[in-house]
């Protein structure tokens, strides 16, 4: 072998020696290579080289097994082929010119179960919004507004189940408003007022800023005021004509509490408070006759009895009321005569009358009522006695006389 074969890379002795024939002329310089033998010796390098990788490859996956699912796909790499040496350019042993290592194949990872959850509960919100839609769309608000609430529970980041939860119960809000309003108006219509006014406040309590419903409701409330003063007018006469004072006068106030400029309740409750008084007086002495037995309150019910005479007429009842008042106080004023019997040695008093001094036998007037005889005697005990002078033509008789020495 040649000088200059033996500056051949080490590289070429892992195949082996290539043997190039020289000239027949046995000169000691070596003729020139033709291209094409440079070509399949390059070409030759190629193939050891790319054995050398394969064999390395297959040890590396030998000492690292790959573990890929058997339903994924395997990548293959692809080797990329050097390009063939220039010519005049000495080819590179396997040693240097080994191909970079291979990325491993990526095996595709299983879907996992979350995703698989997410993309059911995904579907099944689109499914409810779309019905929900369809409801809304057909006029079904309520079936809607559970569609989209449903939809918000499966999702409760989903924006448009909330946009549309928000539109449906607007709509709904805006019918139920004007279904109130329409039966309000018409119980109005029809004099139902109380009913109105039920249904125009329901309106307004789902929108209170509206000022058909704050109208509405005023309109109504304004004639069911009107229609309550007048019914208490009504009551109130209706009393009158029963010589139900109390009741008529309760009446009366009761409307100027609803609206105090009352011309007729103003009237009423002062012509009622004075025959309420009136009656009132009157029951007092009819009802304790004995009350007459004391001058002061005799006198009183004579007063009541003027008063009487001087008001307007106070009706049948309330007259015969007051004539057996004054049947009691002419009684009460009418004397009895009184017959009391002595020793002529009692000093002989009646409370509230004098002292009548000492005697056998006196007469006298008095009216009806309670009184109390005293005698006393020196050296002895005081007597007393208790005198119910009753209304009568019969005399009444009493003996006081001290018999109990001391």
């Amino acid at each position: 072998m040649s000088s200059n074969d033996s500056s051949a890379p080490r590289g070429e002795e892992i195949i082996a020696p290539i043997r190039i024939r020289t000239s027949s002329v046995g000169s000691q310089t070596t003729a020139p290579r033709h291209p094409r033998r440079l070509g399949i010796a390059a070409a030759l390098l190629l193939i050891a080289a790319l054995t050398a990788c394969g064999f390395w490859w297959i040890g590396h996956l030998s000492r690292h097994p790959l573990e890929t699912p058997q339903a994924a796909p395997q990548v293959e790499a692809t080797p990329t082929s050097p390009a063939p040496p220039l010519p005049g350019v000495q080819a590179s042993s396997p040693e240097t010119q080994q191909p970079p290592p291979q990325p491993l194949p990526v095996a595709a990872a299983p879907p996992s179960s979350t995703a698989a959850q997410n993309t059911e509960q995904a579907e099944a919100v689109r499914e409810r919004l779309v019905s929900a839609e369809r409801l809304a769309s057909a006029g079904n608000l309520s079936g809607a507004q559970s569609d989209f609430q449903e939809a918000l529970r499966l999702d409760p980041q989903s924006q448009p189940a909330r946009e549309g939860l928000r539109r449906v119960k607007s709509r709904m809000t805006a019918e139920e408003f004007s279904r109130w309003m329409a039966e309000g108006f018409a119980a109005l219509n029809a004099g139902d007022l109380a009913n109105a006014r039920v249904r125009f406040l329901k309106a307004k309590a789902l929108r209170p800023e509206a000022p058909e419903a704050a109208d509405a409701l005023a309109q109504a409330e304004s004639r069911l005021r009107t229609a309550r003063i007048d019914a208490l007018r009504q009551r109130a006469l209706a009393a009158e004509h029963r010589e139900d004072w109390a009741g008529a006068l309760a009446a009366y106030e009761e409307s100027l509490g609803m609206e105090p400029a009352l011309q007729f309740a103003q009237q009423g409750k002062e012509r009622t408070a004075a025959l309420v008084a009136l009656e009132r007086r009157i029951t007092f002495f009819v009802n304790q006759p004995g009350l007459l037995d004391s001058d002061a309150q005799l006198e009183n019910a004579s007063r009541l009895l003027q008063d009487i005479q001087a008001a307007p007429p106070v009706g049948s009842r309330l007259r015969a009321e007051a004539d057996k008042l004054g049947a009691l106080v002419q009684t009460a004023k009418t004397p009895v005569r009184v017959m009391i019997a002595s020793d002529s040695l009692t000093e002989v008093s009646v409370y509230h009358v004098g002292r009548l001094g000492r005697f056998g036998a006196r007469e006298l007037s008095l009216r009806p009522g309670t009184y109390t005889v005293v005698g006393s005697r020196d050296g002895y005990r005081d007597e007393r006695r208790e005198l119910v002078v009753k209304p009568g033509p019969e005399p009444v008789h009493v003996t006081i006389i001290c018999k109990v020495k001391v």
